[in-house]
């Protein structure tokens, strides 16, 4: 590895599993010094916590929160304050998701995503502000999906990730000015226990995308390291695709297979 992310100080939510582990474990192999992984379930956590520990040597501090909890925000970065001077990347990466239409979707089943996927990532960026504005050279990452940037049928998941996407842009205008960056990740369908649910699904759009398969965590946690990274210091504001190319007009691929037009 190249020790891409040497000195810095990352933060990853939702890093139990999936995605967020994969970004932690990554970070681990850039050499960041210090690895804050945070998920509102405290056993898998530590379970997480040894898996990552076997990748390098920074170190890993584990925290329970409740991203929907403002209070909990506020005394996580309380108490963060006294064991870090500075975070130089956050990773919004917790979420959830209830795969229901407008006519299935409850009130309870739309403020529970909502809470989670949008109003978590608000409270994400609003109180580890102070932390990073002490980097310098700070990034922001956001977890965004391909449902925002198309018409998926879930409809609170969808919205919340439109969202996401226009929080992102309105934080990298503001947040420039004060050395810190922002921008999305939007993948498609990614094998992790987040969608072990919908293997049909998968399935069908892997015939719709362009490399005929659903991604891996640890690609997508390649492109958040590249954006937590040095390397991307002239992006911010910007949406990074990882989907295989299935919003490229993968629909058209698959009706012209079937009509043997392709």
């Amino acid at each position: 590895m190249s020790g891409k992310l040497n000195g810095k100080t990352a933060l990853v939510t939702g890093a139990c599993n999936g995605i967020g582990l994969a970004d932690a474990i990554e970070f681990v192999k850039e050499k960041a010094d210090t690895v804050i992984m945070v998920s509102d379930n405290n056993e898998r956590l530590l379970e997480a916590k040894e898996t990552v520990k076997q990748y390098g040597n920074a170190e890993i501090i584990t925290y329970r929160l409740d991203v929907t909890s403002e209070n909990e925000w506020k005394d996580f970065i309380d108490e963060m304050s006294k064991k870090i001077n500075k975070l130089d990347v956050l990773v919004n990466n917790a979420g959830v998701n209830k795969r229901a239409t407008f006519q299935e979707c409850t009130l309870e089943d739309w403020n529970h995503v909502i809470t989670v996927n949008q109003t978590g990532v608000f409270l994400g960026m609003k109180y580890c502000l102070a932390l990073l504005k002490k980097s310098g050279n700070a990034s922001i990452i956001n977890m965004s999906s391909i449902t925002g940037l198309t018409g998926y049928f879930a409809v609170a998941y969808t919205a919340s990730k439109w969202a996401v996407r226009g929080m992102t842009k309105s934080a990298a205008m503001e947040f420039g000015e004060l050395g810190i960056r922002v921008n999305s990740i939007h993948p498609g369908f990614i094998n992790t226990p987040f969608n072990e649910s919908i293997q049909d699904l998968i399935k069908l759009s892997n015939g719709m995308n362009s490399l005929g398969r659903a991604g891996e965590a640890f690609e997508i946690a390649k492109a958040v390291t590249f954006l937590a990274s040095d390397d991307s210091s002239y992006m911010t504001g910007t949406e990074v695709i990882l989907d295989g190319g299935l919003t490229s007009g993968g629909q058209f691929k698959l009706l012209a297979k079937q009509f043997n037009n392709y």
